[in-house]
């Protein structure tokens, strides 16, 4: 793998109102990786399985990055980069990482979570997706979605802002790792250019955050700033769900 065009990472986390943090954040950016995963089932499943699936991820992509084997016995995709296809693989493993967890324990002992993770090729950025977190590119001032979220909300209604509607029903993730074998994540792929800013996100926060970034990468900050100033722009934010964030500057 080509060397990462990463200049700054920051991460943001807060449990909201809720008793407990299932949501998990891992991020080793010299080997351009980072994920974030929303994990359900109570505090102790949940969190253990967002816990589970992003350092599988990471030790998948560490242990074969750059390997056209790491997709054996798994799969290759001809439309895919090499990043895409092992990143990919690392979310299948994750998802056999968690079924084993569940293996024999009781319905209400189970745990899940919507997982995405994010791996750097030189400026070429993957994502793998699966459930409800999303993702957000911000360039010269302006901001695009990079994935949608695969929730209950989205397919009643694709045109209700129902991240933030306050349903809570409207967040339920269609799928998850660690529930189902026959998980197929969905793989993004993305030139990057220099001065973005990449922002994951367990939950949507609304777009006045987004507003406020908007306005601050106008503002050309250096990297380490920038990332510093997204986090603490993050921690004002008032949250009824766990959230948690990863902010990247290119």
């Amino acid at each position: 793998m080509r060397e990462t065009v990463i200049k700054a990472v920051s991460a943001f986390s807060d449990p909201g109102a809720r008793p407990g943090q299932e949501d998990y954040v891992l991020v080793t950016a010299e080997k351009g990786i980072f994920s974030i995963a929303d994990g359900f089932g109570g505090p102790g499943p949940g969190a253990l399985a967002a816990k589970t699936a992003c350092e599988s991820v990471r030790g998948f992509l560490i242990k074969e990055a750059g390997d056209l084997e790491a997709t054996l016995p798994f799969v290759l995709r001809s439309y895919f980069s090499l990043a895409g296809n092992v990143l990919f693989n690392a979310l299948i493993h994750a998802n056999r990482k968690l079924l084993v967890l569940n293996q024999g324990k009781n319905v209400h002992e189970k745990g899940g979570a919507s997982l995405l993770a994010g791996y750097m090729d030189g400026d070429l950025l993957a994502l793998a997706n699966v459930g409800a977190c999303t993702a957000w590119l911000f360039r010269n001032g302006v901001v695009t979605e990079l994935v949608a979220p695969r929730t209950y909300g989205r397919l009643i209604d694709p045109f209700l802002a129902n991240r933030a509607s306050g349903r809570d029903e409207a967040r339920v993730p269609l799928m998850a790792v660690g529930i189902v074998d026959d998980l197929e994540p969905e793989i993004l792929e993305y030139r990057i250019q220099a001065c973005d800013w990449l922002l994951l996100q367990t939950s949507d926060p609304g777009t006045a955050i987004r507003e406020d970034l908007m306005t601050l990468q106008l503002q050309g900050l250096a990297p380490e700033d920038a990332a510093n100033e997204a986090v603490a722009l993050l921690g004002r934010g008032t949250y009824k769900e766990n959230t948690s964030a990863v902010f990247v500057s290119f």
